[in-house]
């Protein structure tokens, strides 16, 4: 009995290694055949993955969803670098950047955005652009460095009272998500999320929906598959580097303890207040849940200069299915922001012109 046991740990303990390895070899031909479009900058304790492109500014930085990449931002940074100069990132963890520090709080992103920021040679002011899980991290930043901060602009956020505190239902996903996503870290570190991924590449579907099944018993069904809806309203750019960025340990363990700390993000982000005293103007998707399409309107009522904007076409992802919106949105934040500047020249032309101004960009918007 000993004996077989002794064989059995010894099999075992080949298979790790094996899948170890296996790991290790995979993830630097993924990197091989999949080069960062942008540039690595290193923050000291780790580095993140940067993309700029235009010229013109003042800087618009383009900040993606809890578990999305720079590729999210791809068509509609293009477009933008036309007329400004545009950057987006990977947060730590994400992407093409390096795991960071933990825990992987809001407050840690901003901080670290702001240091990759001045790292990269990048000036203020920004145009601070945020979506989803972005609508907890740019106000965070547009209150620490008010005055490198010329406007937010955000896109169908994610509001406090989401998390402040967590509805019962909803700690319990988190908590499921966080739980899953560190089993996953171990798996993958072993190679074995990235052979399931092989699985689904080679048409073996049955095996590998076993296997996704087994990883991610305990969540809601479909929750931690490719057939999950939400899977497929993804931007198809970020479900093809899924094979690519999911199957990766930093991954995981990010996005655990970024699932961890959102009702502590949220209390940050409620305890601000009125974070901007800029133009603010913050998109609800059509698809959204009613509380907070209506939080959105109450937050823009409260900021000195805050305009509400319902995508009347648009899912979560309004950067792709409305982007001409996004695009009005901060573009009416870059006249704002170059109105005060001429205005601070001519006490004639203050803040009653600022104002008038604010208002004419906010039925802009809505028309």
């Amino acid at each position: 009995m000993i004996q077989v046991l002794i064989w059995i740990s010894a099999i075992v303990l080949l298979l790790i290694l094996v899948g170890v390895v296996y790991q290790k070899l995979g993830t630097r031909r993924d990197w091989r055949v999949h080069p960062p479009p942008g540039k690595l900058i290193d923050l000291g304790t780790h580095r993140l993955h940067i993309r700029e492109a235009g010229s013109a500014g003042p800087t618009v930085v383009l900040e993606a969803g809890l578990m999305s990449t720079v590729l999210s931002w791809s068509a509609l940074q293009d477009e933008l670098a036309r007329t400004f100069r545009v950057v987006s990132y990977d947060k730590a963890g994400l992407g093409w950047s390096d795991q960071g520090p933990m825990p992987r709080t809001a407050d840690r992103i901003a901080d670290e955005l702001h240091s990759l920021l001045q790292r990269a040679g990048i000036p203020p002011p920004y145009i601070l652009v945020g979506h989803s899980f972005g609508g907890l991290t740019m106000p965070l930043f547009a209150a620490r460095y008010p005055e490198q901060t010329a406007g937010v602009v955000l896109v169908d956020p994610v509001v406090p009272v989401e998390w402040n505190p967590p509805s019962e239902h909803d700690r319990r996903l988190t908590e499921i998500g966080a739980k899953v996503c560190r089993r996953a870290a171990f798996l993958a570190r072993i190679g074995l999320i990235r052979f399931v991924a092989f699985l689904l590449t080679t048409g073996a579907k049955g095996p590998a929906g076993r296997l996704v099944r087994l990883i991610s018993r305990g969540t809601p069904a479909e929750s931690g598959s490719v057939s999950s809806p939400w899977f497929w309203a993804l931007p198809a750019n970020e479900r093809k580097m899924a094979s690519v960025f999911w199957i990766q340990e930093k991954f995981a363990i990010s996005i655990a303890s970024q699932l961890e700390n959102l009702p502590v993000n949220a209390a940050r982000v409620n305890a601000l207040g009125n974070y901007c005293d800029k133009p603010v103007v913050i998109l609800s998707a059509r698809t959204s849940p009613q509380r907070r399409r209506e939080e959105h309107a109450a937050t823009a009522r409260r900021l000195p200069r805050g305009i509400h904007v319902l995508a009347q076409r648009s899912s979560h992802w309004i950067m792709w299915e409305e982007p001409e919106l996004v695009i009005r949105a901060i573009q009416t934040v870059a006249d704002s922001f170059e109105g005060t500047i001429a205005a601070s020249g001519s006490a004639a032309s203050g803040s009653s012109g600022l104002a008038k101004s604010v208002k004419d960009a906010s039925q802009v918007l809505r028309d």
